[in-house]
């Protein structure tokens, strides 16, 4: 699956706030939050990667999303 699948898709509806990671979120290495302020379009690089883990940040209220390494 690619985050664009998930995030931008308009057959598909996520109402949540999410952040997307590179890679393991352990290292918090943070490519785009929608949790944190960013509310526009991710770009289409970003969009156009595999997934490769989700989860559920509870402190956080938000969906983790890990994507390929760069």
């Amino acid at each position: 699956m690619l985050v664009g699948d998930l995030i931008y898709n308009d057959d598909f509806d996520i109402n949540c706030n999410y952040t997307i990671y590179n890679g393991d979120w352990h290292n918090g290495n943070v490519v785009f939050s929608y949790a944190r302020g960013a509310w526009n379009k991710p770009l289409d690089t970003l969009l156009d990667k595999k997934i490769n883990y989700i989860t559920l940040d509870v402190e956080r209220n938000e969906l983790v999303i890990e994507t390929e390494v760069d």
